[in-house]
């Protein structure tokens, strides 16, 4: 009597252990993605405000003062504005900083200028709108040696580098939705210090 032959296991049960720690990897792989992703964005996101007072906050080697905001501004100089888009407005920001130290500007630079909603919808800077930015942009200030007499003489002084301990100004000039031009609040970020940013209240 032939003994009998024992049969053959199957593609499954040979790769079981395989097939098991696939189970396992897969989903661990997709968690870690999803983490590493969502970590990325989250520290990206400006959601730590530090509040400018009127009198002045300490903050990233310079001394911030209030902001203000104009809606729907005339152009300076004076000129055709183009068209904006149906339902939309132009602002403009104006920001005072000062710096103790002229060395310390350069910490200023890489600064981006948005708008917030109170809904927390964000608006970055338009930096085609040139006809209505009566300062420098930035947060530098300006970068004239001297008065340039080809600037019109009522601006041309912002233009001026910035001397230490004096306040200087800067602009930005936003199109946000109609509806939200009287309530966006004016911030800034850095990449180097989010989620941290800066707070102007209206």
């Amino acid at each position: 009597m032939i003994g009998a032959r024992r049969a053959k296991r199957g593609w499954f049960r040979r790769n079981s252990i395989a097939l098991a720690s696939l189970v396992i990897t897969i989903p661990l792989a997709g968690w870690w993605t999803t983490r590493s992703d969502y970590k990325s964005w989250y520290d990206g996101e400006p959601r730590d405000p530090v509040i400018v007072a009127a009198a002045g906050t300490a903050y990233a080697d310079a001394t911030w003062y209030a902001a203000s905001v104009e809606v729907d501004p005339d152009p300076k100089p004076k000129s055709q504005p183009e068209t904006l888009p149906p339902g939309t407005t132009r602002v403009r920001v104006y920001l005072r900083l000062q710096v103790d130290d002229l060395a310390k500007l350069e910490s200023l630079g890489g600064c981006l200028v948005h708008v917030r909603a109170p809904d927390g919808r964000i608006w970055d800077e338009s930096i085609l709108e040139d006809d209505f930015q009566d300062r420098p942009t930035g947060c530098t200030g300006g970068y004239d040696d001297k008065l340039q007499t080809w600037r019109d003489p009522r601006i041309a002084p912002y233009y001026l580098k910035p001397q230490a301990k004096k306040p200087f100004e800067t602009v930005a000039v936003f199109v946000v939705p109609t509806g939200v031009a009287a309530t966006v609040q004016p911030t800034i970020t850095w990449a180097t210090r989010l989620p941290q940013y800066l707070a102007f209240p209206r």
